[in-house]
């Protein structure tokens, strides 16, 4: 943040009173936006510069989430992607955010239905360091133990035929034991569990669980902050997916939205344009070519079909060629898995199919 200046024609109680305001505003900001971890970023320093100008100096600040809200979703994100660094250094977020112990435990317990048991044991390994670290107690107080419920209502009694136990998990614990649980609202559970499908790139869950999180009192400006802030912890095509699943579902039940390319996010249109295409894009480090490459390999990794299409078309505008788009598919396949180059290379096909290109040899 560069230091405020103030013309010198000012009456000098105006600019005592000015300098006061700005230092308040200075000392709200950085009260908001801790120092980077020694080291974190000295091998990408552009990385730390979008990190001050964008994670902390704007999206923190927004508005349309508490500082709660999102440590909450920040902390459920960070178990769901196992970025067990960041998820220790938001775990500690969260608690000088307001976030309890107890609810912290919660939000770990939740979180691993929906991105895995191993990555619930992580995070509770991860908040016990921390936890021991600031001196707080090892269980947390207002943490309650398992209670199953006796013959509970089941929500989706006739799921998953084909998979009784599956049926029977989905029913008996995670809605009518899981979500009724006291440590988080209906509403915190709500956030959490769309943060995290939308972190996931798991579009059904988005779907079926912002209808559910409208239902039970988020609103659809909270939902768009989810996305957005969501989007520089799991990565843009997440968020682009999460805006066209939840922009469906508010046409599905007649709610009004914005206009523009991502009418349930609208702030992701901004950050797209000037973020990724106006700045990271025309940046001179890397060519587009080159740049072309690296989306192309991480929307492959990543099986963001989607994403993957749109930036499959972008490298043959850049300048690659189509044996060096099949050369890269199958490169990256050998660290990303063959699940993922078989998409790849049926997703390429229909590219060039729609753009009458011949097929690579």
């Amino acid at each position: 943040m560069s230091r405020p200046t103030f013309p010198t024609s000012l009456p000098r109680r105006s600019w005592l009173h000015a300098t006061l305001a700005a230092l308040l505003l200075c000392s709200s900001v950085f009260a908001q936006q801790p120092p980077a971890p020694t080291g974190f970023y000295d091998g990408a320093p552009y990385l730390g510069e979008v990190r001050d100008t964008y994670v902390y100096g704007e999206v923190w600040q927004r508005p349309g989430l508490s500082a709660r809200d999102r440590s909450m979703i920040t902390v459920a994100v960070n178990q769901a992607l196992y970025a067990t660094n960041e998820l220790r250094l938001h775990i500690g977020r969260a608690l000088d955010n307001g976030v309890t112990q107890a609810e912290i435990s919660e939000i770990i317990a939740h979180t691993l239905w929906y991105s895995g048991f191993p990555t619930g044991v992580n995070a509770a390994r991860v908040a016990a360091e921390v936890f021991a670290e600031r001196g707080l107690p090892a269980s947390p107080p207002g943490a309650s133990d398992r209670q199953p419920p006796v013959d509970p209502e089941l929500e989706f009694p006739g799921a998953f035929p084909q998979t009784p136990y599956l049926r029977d998990l989905l029913n008996q614990v995670v809605y009518a034991e899981t979500w009724k649980r006291e440590e988080l609202s209906p509403r915190d559970r709500s956030m959490i569990t769309v943060a995290v499908g939308t972190a996931l790139y798991a579009s059904s869950e988005v779907r079926y669980h912002v209808g559910r999180a409208l239902d039970n009192g988020v609103t659809q400006e909270e939902i768009a902050e989810i996305i957005t802030h969501v989007t520089f912890y799991a990565g843009f095509p997440t968020g682009v997916n999460a805006a066209r699943v939840v922009a469906e579902v508010y046409e599905a039940r007649g709610l009004p939205m914005a206009d523009g390319r991502f009418p349930a996010a609208p702030y992701l249109d901004e950050l797209i344009d000037g973020l990724v295409y106006g700045e990271t894009w025309t940046r001179a480090g890397l060519s587009p070519r080159e740049r072309s490459l690296a989306t192309i390999a991480v929307t492959l990794a990543n099986y963001q079909t989607d994403q993957l299409r749109v930036h499959l078309n972008r490298g043959l505008d850049n300048g690659l060629t189509t044996q060096e788009i099949a050369e890269l598919i199958a490169h990256a396949t050998l660290y990303s898995g063959f699940p993922t180059g078989v998409n790849a290379s049926m997703t390429f096909v229909e590219v060039l199919q729609a753009r009458g290109m011949a097929l690579p040899e």
